[in-house]
């Protein structure tokens, strides 16, 4: 069964269970991204979870191989064809949580999410939503992001030279974050914002790319050190191309 049969199925299933009101679908297949790799990903509404058992509702859209509640709160399926889907169960009640993202992420087109709303809640919900697309080149996302990105680095110039290699590699990982956001917006490529490595080997040019992969490393200390210096020379180079203020320049200086 493929990822779109199996919405096909959830849709079904959801539309013939007189429990469920409505039911939100959001990532890849709602951008018209999604392939035979993509999860699927659902938020489903619910008139009541009164005896309600998610893994025996999840089940019936295919056998699950796993299923639990993750780290940020989804309930995670990996289904016995290794597609992975993530679900949100919901009461009708708490259906304003969809407001709450307003100005925080990218809606895709609501058609696509709005996959069943038969008491016309959902369809009511996204309409109070102005902000589908944030701007994220705004001054203000640039000066928090280029805070965040010296918070980070010191913190990992900090690691390597107590010599905690592992804990300076992992940190490592957070300074490419913010970069990858400062590329994005100096690029005028904001689209996969959420998730700033999605798609970057086709939303970036091949000279962006090639400065990012620079800032990667193994463990090795000396390539680690090379990686954190190259992160270093990226980050002046984005706070020039994007007028960051001076002061926060030269603490980007000071840091090494």
């Amino acid at each position: 069964m493929t990822q779109l049969q199996m919405i096909d199925t959830t849709k079904s299933i959801a539309q013939q269970d007189e429990n469920v009101s409505a039911v939100l679908m959001y990532g890849s297949f709602t951008k018209n991204e999604g392939d035979q790799y993509s999860d699927i990903e659902f938020y489903i509404f619910l008139k009541s979870k009164e005896n309600f058992s998610a893994k025996k509702w999840v089940n019936k859209i295919y056998s699950t191989t796993l299923y639990f509640t993750n780290e940020y709160g989804s309930e995670v399926a990996i289904f016995e064809n290794l597609i992975r889907g993530e679900f949100h169960f919901l009461t009708i009640n708490e259906i304003d949580v969809i407001k709450s993202w307003e100005g925080f992420v990218s809606f895709s087109d609501f058609d696509q999410m709005n996959l069943i709303d038969k008491d016309g809640f959902l369809t009511e919900t996204l309409n109070q939503i102005k902000t589908k697309l944030p701007d994220r080149t705004t001054n203000e996302n640039i000066l928090f992001l280029s805070q965040s990105l010296l918070n980070v680095l010191l913190t990992t110039s900090n690691l390597i030279k107590r010599k905690e290699y592992a804990h300076a590699y992992q940190s490592l990982s957070n300074v490419q974050k913010y970069l990858l956001w400062l590329i994005r917006i100096a690029t005028n490529q904001t689209h996969h914002w959420e998730s700033p490595t999605k798609s970057l080997e086709n939303d970036i040019d091949k000279d962006w790319y090639s400065e990012f992969r620079l800032t990667t490393s193994d463990l090795d200390t000396g390539n680690l050190k090379v990686a954190f210096q190259n992160s270093l020379n990226l980050s002046k180079k984005l706070f020039d191309e994007l007028g960051v203020k001076t002061d926060l320049k030269r603490l980007l200086n000071r840091i090494e």
